[in-house]
């Protein structure tokens, strides 16, 4: 790969479908490990979409 390739419509939906999921996960599992592991995939799939200049909400506020 160059670096320079873009995400197909399907694509960009999934890790969008994915974000969705991890964050309903991470805001509702009580289990430490799972929840730690939800917020740091949450983290990545941010960094990532934000990369790539995708709109999408990032929901930091509902984690305590």
């Amino acid at each position: 790969m160059n670096g320079q390739a873009e995400l197909t419509a399907r694509q960009e939906q999934q890790l969008r479908d994915c974000y969705a999921q991890l964050a309903r996960i991470a805001g509702t599992v009580e289990v430490p490990g799972v929840l730690a592991a939800a917020r740091a995939a949450l983290a990545e799939l941010h960094a990532a979409l934000e990369g790539q200049a995708l709109e999408f909400e990032f929901h930091s506020d509902r984690f305590s």
